[in-house]
């Protein structure tokens, strides 16, 4: 059974499917509304390089966009959307059938792309608010102070602070200032351990973000 019918074919819809590319961008806690579309974005075909209005003069358009206000200011995920127009009449059914069945997959993709970004924020705030109850008086504002003997959480990778979190409740980690560390360890479950890496690594690319803008000016 074929997917498409001569009707579909013929429908402006399926077509706008088959001759469009799609693909996400996002932009987190950013300041000022003003700015947002001349400030790069980052993921999809933005690349930290390209802004809204790049990617405007390189033929996107905006399809969807996502704003959600936070502490530190406004994330915003953009999906932009490029058609590619041609007549039908100059590709055959099957290679139509095909390219549709590309786009849907593409968009599909974008979507759960979308799906783990909004996530990802979501866990970050949640972290945020954990990280400055119980880490933030130890290992500073930006997580990178290094407490005693330990190294600075910005610097762990998310399976070294899982193991040395595992390792606190053990008793297994007794090195430093343990002792103060294993109560905090002790009530916090995998959820929390991942919700507070998650703002750890907002704090990380806001750093990474800020030495950029620092170098550009000199």
């Amino acid at each position: 059974m074929r997917l498409l019918t001569t009707v579909t074919l013929s429908s402006i819809a399926t077509l706008s499917i088959a001759f469009a590319q799609t693909t996400m961008c996002f932009k987190e806690n950013h300041k000022s509304m003003a700015t947002i579309e001349t400030t790069p974005l980052d993921g999809g075909a933005c690349g930290s390089t390209k802004s809204v209005q790049d990617m405007k003069k390189d033929g996107w358009s905006i399809d969807d966009i996502n704003i959600q206000k936070t502490n530190s200011g406004t994330n915003y995920i953009y999906i932009f959307k490029k058609d590619m127009p041609q007549q039908a009449s100059s590709i055959s059914e099957e290679k139509l059938e095909q390219r549709i069945l590309q786009r849907l997959e593409e968009r599909k993709k974008v979507e759960i792309e979308v799906k783990k970004e909004q996530a990802r924020q979501r866990m970050s705030r949640s972290g945020k608010k954990l990280y400055i109850d119980k880490c933030q008086s130890c290992h500073g504002e930006k997580a990178d102070e290094e407490y005693g003997t330990s190294r600075a959480l910005i610097a762990l990778d998310l399976e070294e602070f899982q193991t040395t979190l595992r390792d606190y409740m053990l008793g297994e980690y007794d090195r430093g200032q343990a002792f103060r560390m294993i109560p905090y360890a002790n009530i916090m479950d995998s959820g929390d351990i991942k919700n507070v890496y998650s703002y750890i690594q907002a704090l990380k690319d806001e750093k990474k973000e800020n030495h950029k803008k620092q170098e550009e000016s000199k």
